[in-house]
């Protein structure tokens, strides 16, 4: 395990923070004495960081618990994130930013958003302050600034993605409790399902599967998802669904699957935990505040352990990624002792990559 820049996490798991050919990643910088927040990028591979300032952000007007999630453009140097009410976009190459919507008055912005590949347009999720049973999906031109209303929903609607398989497809999440919600997983499409449908059955013989932190795939229209291990259904682990019809199958069992990610060639999977990969139980059982990154190979379902860190309330989630080329996993290294996180990289065993 390398650190790749201390006081530092990586984007949302479902977005991209990676520029440059691959070669390097967005960073959200933040001190949890200060207060301080900004966006950096630094080189993942070899061992000269080369850390480049992006941008600083004024105080969060939403108290602490504000986080900064931007989504990079996966052909194009521009990033997007949303901070204190508004959407901002950032040219990676000059370092120009603009505010490119702010939301409606007494409503607030989502703090994730989705921006396509070319970096033309991005999503974002508006509700009424306080009311987020209302929730309208709003896409929005990066160079014009209009806005286009996608569709709405009466119920907490969150998680946007486009896939980045094909951009004509926007993935969503019906947000809850993970036990009560039988329809986390959405899919729009402009004419196939312009106000969205649920692509994800999560009924079984023995109950109703618990799932979330779906990501989409690079190499096939689909994502890969974790079923709980709070889920009193089963059988628990990471699946693979698709919003065209086909079955979703499971990949690989697992009764403390928390966040996911996969190549883009795949072939392999990741998973963080929600405690440690060899103690009894599953879910949060006897987890202690640990968490263990697990690689995972798609088409056999076999696991191998990859590092372990520690877990507690964001920005202290692992959210382990896959770097480009497939060479390496990075994630979140967080001490909830004195709430600390930096960005390591584990290289992916020889077999594997």
């Amino acid at each position: 395990m390398t650190l790749l820049l201390n006081g530092a996490h990586l984007p949302y798991p479902h977005a991209n923070g990676f520029h440059a050919g691959g070669e390097r990643v967005v960073l959200t910088r933040h001190s949890p004495v200060t207060g301080a927040i900004g966006l950096t990028s630094v080189r993942w591979r070899g061992e000269e960081r080369a850390a480049r300032a992006l941008c600083e952000l004024p105080p969060s007007t939403s108290g602490p618990e504000q986080l900064l999630w931007p989504d990079v453009a996966l052909a194009a140097e521009r990033a997007a994130w949303v901070w204190n009410g508004a959407l901002h976009v950032l040219d990676l190459d000059s370092g120009a930013s603009e505010r490119l919507y702010t939301a409606a008055p007494g409503h607030t912005l989502q703090n994730l958003c989705s921006l396509t590949g070319a970096g033309d347009r991005v999503v974002v999720m508006e509700h009424p302050e306080g009311r987020e049973t209302a929730v309208t999906c709003l896409e929005i031109s990066v160079s014009t600034g209009k806005t286009d209303e996608l569709f709405g929903k009466p119920w907490f609607a969150n998680h946007p993605a486009h896939s980045p398989h094909d951009e004509s497809w926007l993935t969503f999440a019906h947000e809850g409790p993970s036990q009560e919600i039988p329809d986390r997983i959405w899919a729009r499409h402009p004419t196939r399902g312009p106000e969205g449908r649920c692509v994800f059955d999560q009924a079984t013989e023995r109950g109703t599967l618990a799932v979330g932190h779906e990501r989409w795939m690079f190499h096939d229209l689909g994502a890969v998802v974790c079923a709980y291990g709070e889920s009193e259904a089963g059988p628990r682990g990471l699946y693979t669904l698709y919003p065209d019809g086909r079955a979703a199958r499971l990949v690989s069992e697992g009764d403390r699957d928390w966040h996911c990610d996969i190549s883009r060639d795949g072939r392999l999977a990741v998973v963080d935990t929600t405690g440690p990969l060899d103690a009894p139980g599953r879910g949060w059982q006897n987890a202690g505040q640990v968490s263990d990154v697990v690689l995972v190979d798609v088409a056999t379902g076999a696991r191998t352990p990859l590092a372990r860190t520690e877990a507690d309330r964001h920005p202290r989630h692992p959210h382990p990624v896959f770097t480009p080329d497939g060479t390496a996993v990075l994630y979140n290294h967080g001490d909830p002792s004195t709430g600390e996180v930096a960005v390591a990289r584990v290289p992916l065993p020889r077999a594997a990559s």
